[in-house]
């Protein structure tokens, strides 16, 4: 049989469509990109905001109609929470549990064509669903999953919900799968989680800072990135941790702000204030030169008010973000910001977003502009148009001309110039 997966949302969706897509090659099924030839097409979906529901109701609609002969399976977040309005466009609906079982779900329909719906309850189960990842198809840098779930409930977010409590992976399993990736010359990884802070809380003998540390000495990966991470996980320890080893760990941590108000702070029920926030910020730039601070920020929240607003955009500003991710906010139902009094007419929150869209822009060119007649290690990704692309460990993103192949390699590369918000270089060196 020969399958298709399509992935939407983050970081952990795609590692996860990468385990499945190991697991069904494991099986004997063959991947393809074609829709029109696929027996089997699978939809890894996203909940995250109003748009991303969306987006995967058309997709799998699309799909369905595309190839009306095709298995449709439909899995994550979106079906999580949608279960019903899920079965309506997929024969199989599996939500963020089960997602191991999805061979024999497959096998289950073809035999009995009876449709399939094993959407669990969430907060019954509290174990870590081992998935791994045995080779990468899409990807010359390996995310790789460590932690699931969310216990933060933050007013606007149906996330803890779509994923349920806090589960930690073996931190061995964690180690043999970096070493499988070493193996087959990734030079990055990308340690990831639904709340990759919270990493260990569960298993009580392990947190984030020593799995980074025991990443270090028992593998031979060159380079480690941590996707976002809440700023109440950025203890002392961990940040000692990363200083020790910042040969290896990238000089960038994603830290989301969400509001750059202690106002809206507070209604949207985050753990800190912009006090916290400007005080993690300043010690982490004091122990990292050049460290990029990249960022989400939601506009428009329920009850923001101008001076609100305006505080964020100075908030913003101070930080000197390298990068940010801006959303509009996204009314989500069964979330307690939806109950809430205030919400902003559409428009106005789509002119905030705008706003603070422009001001990320003006930092980022700030920032970028430090490197220029720098030289930065850059590690090379893919190809474009004639160029080599990659980044740095700070998260740039730079573009080279080079007549060898550079994929996958880590090159010294001299900044040259910045046009049309792209990063250029010439290759000084491969390492």
């Amino acid at each position: 049989m020969k399958f298709n997966i399509y992935t939407l949302g983050c970081k952990v969706n795609t590692y996860e469509s990468e385990a499945i897509t190991s697991l069904l090659e494991e099986k004997g099924m063959i991947l393809t990109s074609n829709d029109l030839e696929a027996d089997v097409i699978i939809v890894n979906t996203c909940t995250v905001t109003h748009t991303s529901d969306s987006k995967s109701r058309k997709m799998l609609r699309s799909l369905a109609n595309k190839n009306p002969n095709a298995l449709i399976v439909v899995m994550g977040c979106y079906s999580q929470l949608n279960k019903e309005e899920a079965s309506q466009f997929a024969n199989i609906v599996i939500g963020t549990t089960n997602r191991t079982g999805i061979y024999d779900f497959i096998m289950s329909y073809l035999n009995t064509k009876e449709s399939i719906n094993v959407v669990d309850e969430l907060f019954n189960d509290c174990s870590y669903e081992e998935m791994r990842v045995n080779k990468l198809t899409k990807h010359t840098r390996g995310f790789i999953k460590i932690q699931d779930g969310c216990e933060n409930f933050c007013a606007y977010c149906a996330i803890p919900y779509s994923r349920g409590p806090i589960r930690s992976r073996n931190p061995e399993s964690v180690i043999s799968e970096v070493n499988d990736l070493v193996n087959q010359g990734v030079n990055e990884i990308i340690l990831s989680g639904i709340n990759t802070g919270t990493y260990g809380y569960d298993l009580k003998t392990i947190n984030l800072a020593k799995l980074i540390e025991r990443i270090c000495l028992e593998t031979s990966i060159k380079r480690i990135r941590l996707s976002s991470i809440e700023l109440m996980e950025i203890t002392d320890e961990l940040l000692d941790t990363i200083k020790k080893y910042q040969d290896r760990v990238a000089n960038h941590l994603h830290i989301p702000l969400q509001a750059g108000s202690d106002n809206t702070l507070k209604r949207m029920n985050r753990k800190y204030l912009t006090d916290e926030y400007r005080t993690k910020i300043k010690q982490i730039k004091e122990m990292f030169n050049d460290v990029a601070i990249t960022t989400d920020c939601l506009a428009g929240f329920v009850g923001e008010t101008e001076e609100d607003f305006k505080e964020a955009i100075d908030f913003i500003k101070e930080m000197q973000f390298a990068s940010m991710h801006i959303f509009p906010y996204s009314r989500r139902k069964n979330t307690k910001a939806d109950s809430l009094d205030g919400h902003l007419n559409p428009a106005v929150i789509h002119n905030r977003a705008s706003i603070m869209i422009e001001t990320a822009k003006v930092l980022k060119q700030k920032y970028e502009s430090n490197f220029l007649n720098k030289t930065v290690s850059v590690l090379i990704e893919t190809t474009k148009k004639g160029y080599y692309i990659g980044h740095s460990s700070n998260y740039l993103e730079v573009y080279v001309k080079s007549d060898i192949d550079l994929t996958n390699k880590f090159c010294d590369v001299l900044i040259t110039s910045i046009e049309n918000d792209i990063m250029k270089g010439e290759v000084v060196c491969v390492l």
